[in-house]
C-alpha cells in the first residue's frame, strides 16, 4: 500500500512497526502503565458501576460461552463486551493514566482492548508492551493536531480518540495487514463519540468502555472483510473535519513516532490520586500547606489555576463523590480537612463528612497569571488564617509526569493499595512481580494464565 494520507499512514506505521524501534524507556514506561491499569481495574471492580454492567451484558462462569474475562468477576464475554465492561471499570475511579496534549487517559481504553483479543492472537508480553506504546502513539498524535479545539468543543477525547487507538492495539495484536487496518480505523471513526457532560457520572467510564469495545470490534470485523469509508481520518466528512472543524493539523498525523509520545514530558503520567488529573497540583500544594498550617483555623483559600483548568473542573459544591473528582474545591477542601486524598475521599463516609464542606464555601478558585496558560494545570494554593498568616504553595507539574515519574516503591504501593482487598497480600506480591517481567518473551497467554489459575490478569479474584 502507497502512503498517501494520515489513515494510510497511520495503518503503515503501525503494521510495521518493529518491537527494536522503541526504545528502553519507552518501553519501561508502558509496562508500568500497563501495571498501573491492572490496579486500577481491580479497584474498579468494586465500584457500583461493575454490577450495574454485569447485570446487563452476557456473561457466563463457563469459559466456552466466551474467551474474554471480565477482570476481577471470574466470568466471561464475548471480546467486545469484555473490553466493553473492563474498559469501564478501568477508568471508574479516574485512578487510572492520563496523556497530554490528547487530554486523554490512555490506558483505560488500550489495556482492555488488549486483553479481550489476547486469546484471539498468540502473542508475548513483549507485543503487548509495543501495541501499548502504538495506541498511545495515536492518541497523542491526534491530540497535537486536534486539541484544545476538540476538547472544548465538548467531546470526551478518552472516548473519541481512544476508539481509533483501541483499532490500533487489537488490530496489531491480530496482525491485520495495512489494508485490514485501514478499515478498522475507518469501522472504528465512524462509531465513536463520546461527551464531557458525562463527567461526574457513571457514564465518563463507560465511554472508556465504548471505545475499547468500538476498537475490538473494528477490528474483528475488518479482518473478516467488513467495508468501511476509506482515509477517513482525513475525509471531508471524516474523523478530523467532523470533530474539530477547521482546526485540524494534519502535518501532524503524518509524523508517526517524531516525537514518539511516550518518551515526551508530558506523554504519558500516573496519577497518584483518584480525580480528575487538574486537581492534582492542586492536592499536592494543598498537602504540603496543611504540614506547615497544622491545627490553625482557615479563614480562606485561594486556587491559582491555569485557564484550561476551568474546562473539566465543573464543580464547586459537589453533590456526590463522583462530583467531587471533578472539583477543585472539594478536592482542596478534602486535603486540607484530612491531611490525605486517597481511594477513601471520595467514598460516602468521607464525601458527608462536615468540615469538607463547611470549608468549600471559604475556597474561591481563579485563574492566576503565573500559571494562566500552562497547559499541564500548574496551580497556586494560598491560605490565609484566622490569626492573619498566609501560606502558599505552587506546583507546576504533578507527581506521576514523566519529569516526576513514579518509583517502583510508589507503584507497587498504589497497585498493593487498589488490589490487595481483591487478591490478598501475598497474591497482590506475586501478581505484581509476575507484570514486572511482561516485557518478554513469554506467551501473553501462559504470562496472564500464571497470575490467574489460567484466565488473564486478576480473573481469579473473588466475585
Amino acid at each position: 500500500m502507497s502512503v498517501r494520507n494520515p489513515t494510510e499512514s497511520l495503518a503503515n506505521y503501525v503494521c510495521n512497526a518493529s518491537d527494536v524501534d522503541f526504545p528502553a524507556l519507552a518501553r519501561s514506561r508502558a509496562v508500568d502503565a500497563i501495571i498501573d491499569c491492572a490496579a486500577c481495574m481491580l479497584a474498579g471492580t468494586r465500584e457500583p458501576l461493575a454490577d450495574k454492567l454485569i447485570q446487563v451484558l452476557a456473561t457466563d462462569t463457563n469459559a466456552l460461552y466466551g474467551r474474554s474475562i471480565l477482570v476481577g468477576k471470574n466470568r466471561y464475554a464475548s471480546a467486545s463486551d469484555a473490553a466493553l465492561y473492563n474498559g469501564a471499570i478501568a477508568h471508574a475511579l479516574d485512578y487510572d493514566d492520563t496523556n497530554h496534549p490528547g487530554y486523554a487517559h490512555v490506558s483505560a481504553v488500550v489495556v482492555p482492548a488488549m486483553f479481550a483479543v489476547i486469546d484471539k492472537a498468540k502473542v508475548t508480553g513483549r507485543d503487548l508492551v509495543t501495541a501499548f506504546i502504538l495506541g498511545l502513539e495515536v492518541i497523542g498524535k491526534l491530540g497535537r493536531a486536534l486539541n484544545p479545539s476538540h476538547m472544548k468543543g465538548g467531546w470526551h477525547p478518552t472516548s473519541t480518540f481512544g476508539s481509533l487507538a483501541a483499532a490500533v492495539v487489537a488490530g496489531r495484536l491480530m496482525r491485520l495487514n495495512e489494508r485490514e487496518m485501514a478499515t478498522a480505523l475507518g469501522i472504528a471513526a465512524c462509531a465513536t463519540g463520546g461527551l464531557r457532560a458525562s463527567f461526574g457520572t457513571m457514564v465518563k467510564p463507560l465511554q472508556a468502555g465504548y471505545a475499547a469495545r468500538n476498537g475490538v470490534l473494528a477490528a474483528m470485523l475488518a479482518k473478516q472483510g467488513f467495508t468501511a469509508p476509506e482515509s477517513v481520518i482525513e475525509h471531508k466528512y471524516g474523523f478530523c473535519n467532523v470533530f474539530t472543524p477547521g482546526g485540524c493539523d494534519f502535518n501532524e498525523l503524518l509524523s508517526w513516532g517524531d516525537p514518539l509520545e511516550i518518551a515526551t514530558d508530558y506523554g504519558l503520567a500516573l496519577k497518584p490520586y483518584p480525580s480528575c488529573g487538574a486537581t492534582h497540583p492542586g492536592i499536592e500544594a494543598a498537602l504540603m500547606l496543611r504540614d506547615q498550617i497544622k491545627n490553625e483555623p482557615i479563614e480562606s483559600v485561594r486556587a491559582g489555576v491555569s485557564e484550561l483548568a476551568f474546562e473539566p473542573l465543573i464543580y464547586v459544591q459537589p453533590k456526590a463523590p463522583l462530583e467531587g473528582k471533578f472539583s477543585l474545591h472539594y478536592c482542596v477542601a478534602a486535603a486540607l480537612t484530612h491531611g490525605v486524598v486517597n481511594l477513601a475521599t471520595f467514598t460516602e463516609e468521607v464525601f458527608s463528612d462536615p468540615d469538607i464542606h463547611n470549608l468549600i464555601p471559604k475556597i474561591k478558585m481563579e485563574a492566576d497569571d503565573r500559571v494562566r496558560d500552562d497547559p499541564e494545570f500548574a496551580t497556586v494554593i494560598s491560605v490565609e488564617t484566622q490569626s492573619n498568616k498566609r501560606y502558599e504553595s505552587l506546583v507546576p507539574l504533578a507527581l506521576g509526569k514523566p519529569l516526576r515519574w513514579f518509583s517502583e516503591q510508589r507503584l507497587f504501593e498504589k497497585f498493593s493499595d487498589c488490589a490487595q482487598s481483591a487478591l490478598g497480600k501475598q497474591q497482590c506480591m506475586n501478581a505484581f512481580t509476575k507484570l514486572r517481567a511482561l516485557d518478554s518473551d513469554t506467551s501473553a497467554q501462559a504470562l496472564l494464565a500464571e497470575l490467574g489459575g489460567g484466565m488473564p490478569i486478576a480473573a481469579f479474584a473473588n466475585p
